[in-house]
């Protein structure tokens, strides 16, 4: 089967490709792709990393990263207080989409080879007799005051708890990804197998799962879990034939790691660190809304901002665009310092003093390639900087 390859960059290249992978670069988000003719194709701004299949061809996007180090980046994110690399056994294998598999499955069958977890899970059911305690509410409400069926409320020893769901939805995740090696597909295969009685329901937002002694041989399992769920998984049609992949968008993987990496950085520092910020617009008529990746504060006062930028524009926009856009935070929540955090390679460290104001909007670098002590120590000395230059000191 026809398999092409291309790495993840911002620089633009130029490929032969099948039209139909070149147009699904485009429709799925994973580049920019322009046909030149002749079977080849200008691509640039690759910001995806994964497989894509479209028909009979296949096209697998390398990541910049080593493999161990985005996984890094994609597990602190979620677990910041656990993870390490050697606990997720990471593959050797030079394709990611393989390398999560291969993990994945030994992770699996190394939590579960004592059995399934199991743990106490409340039950509201119908049932012909009373068991548990009855649900006197429910009866009046439901059952006019009958009393058969009963509406009870017990709690049942089961399988079908959160930490199966999640790996029971990661399994048939895995299961929907293109072209996957025939022996990791029966591997999955067999491992659903051993999640009978494990209810299919998994929601978008995960919720968080408390880390007991009882479930900690679960850990590393349920983490690359997470990883896969958060991933992209989506039929498309391009054209005539269906494209189906599985993606992840490294400006998330970024984005996503150096948000939760700061927040812990900052606690030290007291005040409280929200991701995402919400609820405050430029405009006095509420009509533009302001979302910074990053803002810390103490209760009300907004101390710094801060954005989080995977890669920097340059087609000549750059640095202009992110300039304006913090310049727009700054502005609002009337900081003296903005901040904008870069991958090493995609910008200076640089100071921007801007024109008929106070403010000065720093730009900074991370290298992602470094260990991961020494990337958390950047985000360390990040955070420092980040207090010596808020509009409060921290106390």
């Amino acid at each position: 089967m026809p398999a092409f390859e291309i790495r993840e960059a911002a620089a633009t290249l130029t490929l032969a490709l099948p039209d139909s992978l070149g147009w699904a670069l485009n429709s799925l988000g994973i580049a920019t792709a322009l046909p030149q003719g002749e079977g080849l194709w200008s691509v640039s701004s690759v910001s995806k990393v994964g497989v894509v299949a479209v028909g009979e061809h296949e096209l697998y996007i390398k990541p910049k990263l080593p493999i161990p180090r985005l996984f890094f980046l994609m597990g602190y994110s979620r677990s910041p207080n656990y993870w390490r690399n050697d606990d997720v056994s990471l593959s050797a294998d030079e394709h990611l989409v393989s390398s999560i598999v291969g993990s994945f499955i030994r992770q699996v069958k190394q939590a579960t080879v004592q059995g399934l977890l199991q743990d106490y899970k409340t039950v509201h059911e119908s049932e012909p007799m009373v068991r548990g305690k009855l649900n006197i509410p429910a009866q009046i409400g439901r059952r006019a005051g009958l009393p058969l069926p009963a509406e009870v409320t017990y709690d049942d020893y089961t399988v079908d708890i959160a930490e199966n769901r999640m790996l029971l939805a990661a399994t048939r995740k895995l299961l929907t990804v293109p072209r996957l090696a025939e022996t990791d597909r029966q591997s999955l295969r067999k491992l659903e197998l051993k999640f009978e009685g494990v209810g299919l329901a998994w929601p978008t937002v995960f919720p968080p799962i408390r880390s007991t002694r009882l479930n900690a041989h679960y850990a590393p399992a349920v983490l690359l879990a997470e990883i896969i769920l958060k991933g992209g998984s989506l039929e498309q049609q391009v054209g005539t034939v269906t494209a189906s992949s599985f993606l992840f968008d490294m400006w998330e993987v970024f984005e996503d790691f150096v948000s939760v990496a700061l927040r812990e950085a900052m606690a030290s520092h007291g005040g409280s660190v929200d991701l995402q910020y919400r609820g405050k617009h430029l405009d006095v008529g509420g009509v533009v809304p302001l979302r910074p990746d990053i803002v810390w504060r103490r209760d009300q006062d907004v101390l710094a901002v801060l954005d989080a930028k995977y890669k920097a524009e340059k087609n000549g926009r750059f640095p202009n665009a992110d300039l304006y856009q913090m310049l727009a935070y700054c502005t609002r929540f009337k900081m003296q310092a903005g901040h904008l955090v870069y991958a090493k390679g995609e910008c200076d460290e640089t100071i921007y003093e801007i024109h008929g104001t106070d403010v000065r909007i720093f730009t900074h670098s991370l290298d992602l390639e470094a260990q991961p002590l020494e990337l958390l120590g950047q985000i360390g000395r990040l955070a420092a900087k980040v207090v010596k230059h808020s509009n409060i000191k921290a106390e």
